[in-house]
């Protein structure tokens, strides 16, 4: 198993998850696992715009019609409006 820098940022892990999702590899396949425990432990210290962001990456997957689309462009903005009215307090 490579070993993965400490200094990825969220996205990168985000990036790298997806693509051992799509590996025919089926050890690389269920170290998804293990990426997706990192990932979530990052998550954790991510503000909300920062997750608002990644969400944007997440609703890339998304059609521009589908409802999934339409659940993330809202939690974006909702997420994103709550980090801007705090920084202005």
């Amino acid at each position: 198993m490579e070993h993965l820098p400490d200094d990825l940022s969220v996205g990168e892990l985000f990036r790298y998850q997806q693509r051992l999702a799509r590996s025919h590899d089926l050890l690389e396949r269920l170290r998804t696992l293990w990426i997706g425990a990192l990932l979530g432990e990052r998550l954790e210290r991510c503000s909300d715009y920062e997750i608002g962001d990644l969400l944007s990456l997440v609703q890339d997957r998304f059609g521009i019609f589908s409802a999934e689309f339409a659940v993330c462009e809202h939690a974006r903005r909702r997420l994103q409006k709550r980090w801007s009215h705090k920084e202005k307090r």
